[in-house]
């Protein structure tokens, strides 16, 4: 396909006033112009003083207008591409669940966690993490994966011996919509604070 070639004059300002195709800024074609010896176009039209304008002429690039195809098949593929990106934002519909956000243990005991999925999809556990290596799971656990409307257990465990009571978390990371769920953990260094607690409150041993 032969590019089609057009001009524009740019005679302002000058002694016989402005060319009328200049103050328009209208494109003229190859045909509607001459051409002098050296090959430069000549604008045909005239000044406002009714002179011929004579001027050289600009050449413009026109812009290239893209097929209907083509433009379609751009659209198509932006609604791909915006949808794609609106999926993976909205995230996972899987939602974790756990039955207690806190928990004390004794030294040496393990609680087993519940968690559900309340989501429509998979839940699927990435990792577990504590704030203190006090605290630890079965890495078995880890990569665990629960149903929809389904629930699973993940035993936590305490150690046997420590010097003080341990205040720390648990994280459990996955593609659950609401993020990574953090649990309270309080580990005990005595192992007989739940009896003296209950000894403590008891009216059966309140001596009065």
């Amino acid at each position: 396909m032969t590019k089609e070639v057009l001009y524009r004059c740019k005679n302002t300002g000058g002694p016989d006033g402005d060319c009328e195709h200049a103050t328009s800024n209208e494109t003229l074609s190859a045909s509607a112009v001459t051409f002098n010896d050296n090959g430069e176009a000549i604008c045909p039209g005239e000044t406002v003083f009714g002179e011929k304008c004579g001027a050289v002429l600009e050449e413009v690039i026109p812009q290239k207008k893209l097929p209907l195809g083509m433009i379609s098949v751009a659209i198509v593929g932006l609604v791909v591409v915006v949808g794609a990106i609106s999926f993976f934002l909205s995230g996972s519909d899987a939602l974790l669940n756990v039955n207690k956000t806190n928990l004390s243990f004794l030294p040496g005991e393990t609680i087993k966690v519940e968690i559900s999925n309340k989501g429509e999809d998979n839940l699927k556990l990435d990792d577990v993490t504590f704030s203190d290596d006090k605290f630890s799971i079965d890495k078995k656990y880890e990569g665990l994966e629960v149903a929809p409307n389904e629930h699973a257990y993940i035993p936590v465990k305490f150690a046997n011996h420590v010097e003080h009571d341990i205040h720390g978390s648990m994280t459990i990371n996955s593609n659950s919509s609401n993020g990574p769920v953090t649990i309270d953990l309080l580990g005990s260094s005595n192992p007989w604070s739940v009896i003296d607690s209950i000894d403590s409150t008891s009216p059966m041993l309140d001596n009065k």
